[in-house]
Parts: structure tokens; sequence; C-alpha cells
């Protein structure tokens, strides 16, 4: 009898309106795969690039990337997380100079549980170039206009040059370094403060990060200002014995004076001059002394007709270098040979 009522209940199981049964497993099936995993999607968002492992020598060329595309799996409540601080690597050990590829580096234990990562990328092309250093001068930016009555006279940057070092490519276009601008708005007299500088990504200045800008103002008491272009440099005091090439053979000159004054004033109007009286040749050694360089040379100039109804106000460079060298009948001959 059990037998019998076992049997029953198996044939109703298994074969009384099976193809309905089969249906409705089906669709609970779905429905469970649904619930499961249909919810499971992919995001793809930026992971910023750590470079390591560099070698000193080189750097990295401009426009290298800064991110790579990373794509993660999970269901949607899972996949809302915040990306801050996760971060892929580049390892450049034994990196040479030129574009090559590189292995990218991705720890999968700072995606969130429950997240998994679906695809990154395996390599990554990176420019590396060579160093050099040059040095270059800095140049102060201003913004704002001064009280009406004053104007600039002279600014000036402590230290006016700074060396710098980075990509070859880099250091080589950079005329100067800029300082953060210097607000004039509204100045009525000179002051010196300490300003900050506009140092390029990947460029060193051997932990200069600010300079002493120094902003001279003049009153405005004439009505008439004036410039004077290609204005010859002059070396006075020059030893009879040396030659001197001057890092600029020619200055600007704007004046200030009464109109008619600065009217008639001509290029011929003016002697700019740099002084070399503290430069020697001595004869006994054949060495040129101090040095047979002078840098940041000062630019002193008059005019020499106009009186005091003009007056210069600034001269452009204010500074210049003199590379010295010896005439050819000064330079020291070597000794004779003693023997026959």
């Amino acid at each position: 009898m059990e037998k019998h009522v076992i049997f029953r209940i198996i044939r109703y199981i298994f074969f009384e309106d099976y193809i309905a049964k089969l249906i409705c497993l089906a669709i609970g099936t779905g429905l469970w795969f649904y619930v499961e995993f249909a919810r499971v999607t992919q995001t793809t968002f930026n992971v910023p690039i750590d470079y390591v492992k560099k070698p000193a020598n080189l750097y990295l060329k401009q426009g290298q990337a800064r991110f790579i595309k990373v794509t993660v799996r999970g269901r949607d409540e899972f996949l809302k997380f915040s990306t801050s601080g996760i971060k892929a690597e580049v390892n450049l050990t034994n990196a040479r100079s030129g574009e090559a590829a590189y292995p990218v580096s991705f720890d999968k234990g700072q995606l969130p549980e429950r997240v998994e990562l679906a695809s990154r990328p395996e390599t990554i092309t990176v420019g590396l170039e060579k160093g050099s250093s040059r040095t270059i001068p800095v140049h102060v930016v201003t913004s704002g206009n001064t009280d009406a009555g004053w104007r600039v006279l002279k600014m000036t940057a402590s230290p006016a040059e700074i060396e710098i070092d980075g990509p070859e490519a880099l250091v080589a276009s950079l005329q100067a370094l800029d300082t953060e601008p210097v607000d004039l708005e509204g100045i009525a007299r000179s002051f010196t403060r300490k300003v900050n500088l506009r140092i390029p990504d990947q460029i060193v200045t051997d932990k200069i990060r600010n300079v002493t800008v120094k902003v001279e103002l003049i009153q405005k008491t004439f009505s008439e200002e004036a410039q004077f272009d290609q204005i010859p440099l002059r070396v006075q005091n020059l030893d009879v014995a040396l030659d001197a090439a001057l890092s600029d053979k020619q200055v600007q000159i704007r004046v200030q004076g009464e109109s008619a004054a600065v009217k008639k004033l001509k290029i011929s109007d003016f002697y700019a001059f740099v002084n070399a009286e503290d430069t020697r040749y001595n004869a006994n050694t054949g060495r040129i002394l101090p040095y047979a360089t002078e840098s940041g040379v000062t630019v002193k100039a008059r005019i020499i007709a106009g009186g005091k109804k003009v007056q210069i106000i600034s001269i452009t460079p204010d500074k210049i270098n003199i590379r010295f060298s010896v005439k050819p009948d000064y330079a020291k001959k070597p000794a004779a040979d003693g023997g026959n």
C-alpha cells in the first residue's frame, strides 16, 4: 500500500502536467538569475598614474599620460564607491631615453568587496628624455595700475637669474621664470616684497621657490614720455690690452620731461655705457683679472643735451654680461726654448 502511495506521489510530481511544471520551473529559474545577475553591470573610470623608480638623469617628456582607464564589474549598488586614493603605478626601473612600453601595476585590493576588476591596460608607452640645466632671468609679472600721479620707474627681482634643471626640450623652451602677479593697484610708493615663482612641472630650481621683488615708483612731474631704441652701448675705461664682447650691444632708454625738450631728443643725444675699470690684463701671468667674464654689469646712461628738462627713467637691459679677451699684440708669448 505504501509503495502504491509513493508511486502516485512520484507520478504526480514528475509526470502529471509536467509541461506546465517545466514552464514554471523555467520562469522561476529565470527570475532567480535576474535577481542575482541581471543587475551586474560594468563601469569605467580614470585612475591616476604614479611613475616610480625613474632614473635621476631622465625626465618625462611633455604630454605624457596622467591616467589609465580601469573597468570594473559588479551589482549597481556596489559600484557606487569613491575612487579617491585609487592609483596605478608605472615602474621605470632601467628606463632609457626615448619611447618604450612599460608595465602598469594595479592592486586589485584597492577595490571594494564584491567589485571585480574587468579590464585595465597591461602596459603604457612612456617618452623619456635626458635632462639639462640653464640659467634664465626672472620676469616680474604685475597686475593693476599705480596711483594716477605715479608710474613704475624700475622693477627688479633678487635673485635676477635662476639656474633651472629639467627635461631638455622644456628647459630650452623657457625664456624666463614668471613670478606670481605683483599687485600695483593704487600704489603710490616704492616697496619690496617676497613673491612666489611660477615653476612649471618637472622644473627644479634648487629649492628656490620665491624671489624678492623691488618696485620703484617715480612721480609724474612732467607731461611727456618717450622711448628711444637701439642706443649704442660703449665700454668705458677698458684696458688697452683687452677687447670686450658685450651680451647686448644696444639698449632701450625711456625718458620723461617737458614736452618740447623730449621731442627734440635724438639717439645721438644719449650716451650709454658700462664701466670696465675693475678688469685688467696682467702681462706677467698672461691672465685677465679678476675674471675673463663679468656677469650683471650695470648699464648707465646720460643725456648729452636736454639739461634738467628731461630725465632718464629706465634703461633696458639694465645689466649685461661682458667677455674679455686679450688682444693678439699683448698676448703673453711662450718662453723661448733655451736649447739649440
